[in-house]
């Protein structure tokens, strides 16, 4: 598209500079015209004045020749003629012969004059009208191929413009999708900060990773409101790398390392509490080791019994070991929990329990979670293509915005040459006109002087 777009535009201001030397050429060559136009019409008015002038010397002409020829009768009438009074009348009638001659000397040259004048407009004319034809063939041209590139470029608009309608409906479904997204975030955002009240630094570590990417695409998703569209995909990028990244923090964190780590502090609460309450109630420390190896070399996942700590420790340590497994249990169960609502996943069976179950139902209980975990990483890994792929149409969407406005910027520059252009052939109409007007006044003062030359012959004869 952008070599298209630009082999139009050279094509475009070729054809202008064409266009624009050629109309210098026929502005330079009207001026000329309406020069010679001028000049002949200064002619013609001479010749005029001059016309009048012989015709009416000519008139008082023939008005003395009357006169001498009214007192030449009367003269020949009387009786007794004289030889001075005759060679008197003879005289005038010779000056006034001389006279007629002269002026009529005069009125040939002048008709020449005005037969050359007529010739050379006759050729102008024909040089115009030669002009016209070709500068209208030529406009014809232009016009159409004008008006084939404005459906060419209007085909372009129109596509273009479907795409762009197009790509706003993607938008908009993907702002629909990311704001119903951030307020499922935000209603389950609520849980890990319950839990969080309540956890170790293991809990502290997970709730860490998941609320706070929880809450910024929630605010994210309010802050979108109202926005433009190119605001809101910019902080969709941030967002979804904020995200991006804590996913590859996740990553490198393997499932069943999180809940190890998660759970190392119920081990050491489960070391240290036998020991102090030995200690305060007078005790032997023989049994603390033994519960403390039973820990270590028990399941973490559940498979250390009430009954042994009750036999080991007494009631009081019992019931606070219980108490201790109770709020583990309990912030296990809301992690996961909150996990598998944000995932989505439905399968987790694992969310149970462990405290009145036997040691077989236990250990199968422990598979079940680690399932459940592994499920887990499986859908954010899932998760995490999505917004890589999410990433790359956001990208290919901001790359077909960019092209979208270069070519609504070069469709407007288009748009202005059109109208320039138009303009111009405009100017050129009204000056054709004009000169056509100018062109018909000579022609008919033209053809009123022949008239009057036609009749003053007649006259001169």
């Amino acid at each position: 598209r952008d070599e298209q777009l630009g082999a139009l535009q050279e094509e475009n201001e070729l054809q202008r500079r064409k266009l624009q030397e050629e109309i210098a050429e026929y502005k330079e060559q009207s001026k000329q015209h309406s020069l010679t136009i001028v000049a002949l019409e200064e002619k013609l008015v001479e010749a005029k004045q001059q016309q009048k002038t012989l015709e009416e010397e000519r008139a008082a002409l023939l008005a003395e020749l009357e006169g001498f020829r009214g007192d030449a009768l009367k003269s020949t009438s009387g009786a007794q003629p004289e030889a001075s009074p005759v060679t008197e009348p003879h005289c005038c009638l010779r000056k006034f012969r001389e006279k007629l001659a002269a002026a009529q000397s005069v009125l040939l040259s002048k008709e020449a004059i005005i037969a050359g004048l007529t010739k050379e407009l006759a050729e102008t004319r024909a040089r115009m009208s030669d002009m016209r034809g070709e500068l209208s063939e030529e406009q014809k041209v232009e016009l159409e191929r004008n008006q084939s590139r404005v459906k060419c470029q209007e085909r372009d608009l129109s596509l273009l413009r479907e795409k762009l309608s197009q790509m706003s409906s993607l938008v908009q479904e993907k702002d629909q999708a990311l704001k119903a997204a951030a307020e499922e975030l935000s209603n389950a955002a609520f849980k890990p900060s319950s839990c969080q009240l309540r956890c170790s630094l293991g809990e502290k570590r997970l709730g860490f990773l998941f609320q706070d990417p929880m809450l910024d695409l929630a605010n994210l998703g309010m802050k979108c409101r109202g926005l433009r569209h190119e605001e809101t995909i910019q902080r969709q990028k941030e967002g979804l790398a904020e995200l991006r990244e804590r996913i590859k923090m996740l990553e490198k964190k393997q499932p069943s390392a999180v809940l190890k780590k998660s759970l190392e502090p119920l081990v050491v609460l489960a070391k240290d509490l036998p020991e102090k309450i030995v200690q305060k109630m007078g005790l032997e420390k023989e049994p603390a080791p033994e519960l403390g190896t039973k820990l270590q070399a028990g399941k973490v996942l559940g498979h250390v019994t009430n009954r042994g700590l009750h036999g080991a420790t007494g009631g009081a340590a019992s019931l606070e070991m219980a108490d201790v497994m109770d709020l583990g249990e309990k912030m296990y169960l809301d992690v996961v929990g909150a996990l598998g609502s944000l995932m989505e996943v439905k399968e987790l069976s694992g969310v149970q329990s462990l405290r009145h179950l036997p040691l077989e139902e236990r250990e199968k209980a422990a598979m079940q979670r680690q399932k459940d975990l592994e499920l887990l990483y499986k859908k954010i890994r899932s998760l995490k293509s999505r917004l890589e792929r999410k990433e790359e149409m956001l990208r290919e969407y901001e790359t077909s915005m960019e092209q979208l406005r270069l070519n609504q910027v070069s469709l407007q520059r288009c748009q202005e040459e059109m109208s320039k252009l138009e303009d111009e052939a405009y100017r050129e109409a009204e000056e054709k006109a004009l000169l056509r007007e100018a062109l018909e006044r000579t022609q008919l003062q033209l053809s009123q002087e022949r008239r009057l030359l036609q009749a003053s012959k007649p006259h001169q004869v």
